[in-house]
């Protein structure tokens, strides 16, 4: 089992990502581990940290990218460099509690290829970011080609190797990772865990970096934010013509000034509407040129191997 942590500025965290593997290795002892830390450009020495944290603790592969390309390209990197028979994602500021790797370990024994981990209890509990990822995660999932994207929202998640294979042959530049691992299919099934609090610094998850999510997603698995476009057109279209129809009434039976105004109001309607139609088709037709271009997702500065000898391997990239 290869375990992915990506990580970025993280070097309050490297003792305890190096305690939490110590005792995976510990508790588990019926499965090989072998640790995947991907620092994704940090600038406050988190590799090296890590270097000296996770020695002599058991498998480690500390992948260093050559700046920050964000979380998903991290954990994509960490997808490409594990040698495990499966993969599991966890995160650099320890926040899912021991009991869930048994969780998604029992789930995998079991048969399944994709385990997700769904946060029954958030560490930050109410307030416009965890609304804002709900209802997200439920317009998403009833608005893609993506039926098994789970609409609480997923935490983590768990890939066998043949998911992963197909997950690796996966070009795009702009991704969310999540939902393309529900895109291929396989065998898919749940777990949940109360998420703990965090226990160094604040998240590096921005209000920007959330939303170039939602818009990568969107445009990467769904043509429902053209459809809306198109309909909101329509409405507008059926509302501009009862306005053209009462700003003429008003011509007839009020000040000229009213019927100007309602003109006025119809046209900045219809403007907005269709700059926000060039808008939508825009993001599409970037991220194809941007795909297009095939640069690579990240790219890898350096790669460490500490921590013991390296465990056998089967899916070598």
């Amino acid at each position: 089992m290869s375990l992915v942590i990506p990580a970025y500025n993280e070097v309050d965290s490297a003792g305890d990502i190096a305690e939490f593997y110590a005792q995976i290795l510990s508790t588990y002892t019926d499965v090989s581990f072998e640790l995947i830390l991907v620092d994704d450009g940090s600038t406050d020495g988190t590799a090296d940290a890590l270097q000296t944290t996770l020695s002599g603790v058991g498998p480690a592969r500390i992948v260093s990218l050559s700046r920050n390309f964000g979380s998903h390209a991290g954990i994509t990197a960490g997808f490409a460099h594990a040698r495990g028979d499966a993969v599991l994602t966890l995160s650099a500021d320890r926040q899912e509690p021991l009991e869930a790797i048994g969780q998604f370990l029992e789930q995998w024994h079991a048969g399944a290829d994709i385990v997700w981990g769904l946060r029954s209890v958030r560490a930050v509990r109410k307030g416009m970011g965890e609304t804002f990822a709900r209802v997200f995660s439920r317009i998403y999932g009833a608005n893609s080609d993506v039926p098994n994207y789970p609409s609480e929202g997923p935490s983590q998640i768990l890939v066998s190797r043949a998911a992963l294979d197909a997950l690796n042959a996966m070009p795009e530049l702009n991704r969310n990772v999540l939902a393309m691992a529900a895109w291929v299919g396989f065998d898919q099934r749940r777990i949940y865990f109360e998420q703990l609090p965090r226990p160094h610094g604040t998240s590096k998850w921005t209000t920007k970096r959330k939303m170039k999510l939602v818009v990568d997603s969107f445009v990467e698995f769904s043509h429902a934010p053209v459809e809306w476009v198109a309909w909101g057109g329509l409405l507008i279209g059926a509302i501009g013509g009862l306005l053209l129809i009462l700003a003429i009434l008003l011509a007839f039976f009020q000040p000229f000034g009213a019927a100007v105004a309602l003109l006025s109001g119809l046209i900045l309607i219809v403007g907005g509407m269709i700059l926000v139609g060039i808008g939508v088709l825009g993001e599409y037709v970037w991220r194809a040129g941007d795909d297009a271009r095939r640069r690579p997702v990240y790219v890898v500065r350096s790669i460490a191997e500490v921590g013991g000898a390296q465990p056998a391997t089967t899916g070598d990239q």
